[in-house]
């Protein structure tokens, strides 16, 4: 069996699997919420915003590597965060078929409700928005009265057990977390349930690697996001997921081993005498 979508289907999937007695290989792709960690050290702080804007607002913010949580180092988070807030309210809403839209609709009125709920409960937990936050008006997106649309939004002041930080949302939403040290970024990073994507920003090849390795990301990018390699093993630790796709770990999910042994030695064996 082979499942892309939420971890509570996900486990609800296994659970079936475990009722009717069947013995199944299972392979779940489920919830991200993936981290992005801005460094100090980047290349620029345009570039790493643009990154970053791409990254968490692609689709509506409706992929399962889409970035969430937004770490960044204090010593460039205030230009970041004035960046970032005013290229997220430049956003243009639309119909996502015309080349000037930049982000569409969310899939359907069930989820617009459901990230409507969820930030609501952030903000009620402490969050503070710094844009967005709501329905669009008709001045920002005339199809605001017969799509699922909602505003690409930014929360600060969001706390590690605010449910913006906690939670995906699935959505165009994104919380902005201040760092000091990467000790603190690294633990911020994997404060979560979950471990499927996540992103680091920084011109320096050494910390890349090492904070790679200490991310409890299944795939992880640096300077980079939402590039796919099929060669490339994609997955996920914790609630995100079990196995691999991709890559030639893929054909372990879907092929099983057997072992076969032939005696082919000349002696006769008597193992009683």
């Amino acid at each position: 069996v082979d499942f892309t979508g939420g971890t509570a289907t996900g486990l609800n999937i296994a659970r079936s699997m475990a009722e009717a007695g069947r013995v199944r290989a299972y392979c779940a792709e489920l919830g991200g919420n993936a981290p992005i960690l801005v460094f100090a050290d980047s290349r620029s702080v345009e570039e790493a915003v643009d990154g970053v804007l791409f990254a968490a607002f692609v689709a509506s913010g409706q992929t399962c590597v889409s970035g969430k949580r937004i770490l960044v180092q204090k010593e460039v988070s205030t230009e970041f965060r004035e960046r970032l807030v005013s290229k997220v309210q430049a956003l243009r809403l639309g119909n996502p078929l015309a080349p000037e839209t930049d982000l569409g609709p969310v899939i359907s009125k069930t989820q617009l409700d459901r990230i409507e709920g969820q930030v609501r409960r952030a903000l009620d937990s402490g969050a503070e928005a710094l844009c967005g936050a709501r329905r669009p008006s008709l001045e920002r997106c005339a199809l605001a009265d017969v799509g699922y649309f909602y505003e690409p939004t930014v929360l600060a002041g969001v706390s590690r057990d605010n449910p913006a930080f906690v939670e995906e949302i699935f959505g165009p939403v994104v919380s902005f977390t201040e760092f000091r040290d990467e000790d603190e970024a690294v633990a911020l990073a994997n404060s979560s349930q979950y471990g499927l994507g996540g992103a680091i920003w920084t011109e320096d090849v050494r910390r890349a690697h090492r904070v790679a390795k200490k991310l409890r990301c299944g795939v992880t990018w640096v300077n980079c996001h939402h590039r796919n390699d099929p060669s490339s093993p994609w997955g996920g630790f914790g609630q995100s997921g079990i196995g691999r796709e991709n890559g030639p770990e893929a054909f372990e999910e879907y092929t099983t081993t057997k072992s076969l042994t032939i005696r082919i030695g000349e002696a006769k064996e008597n193992w009683f005498g």
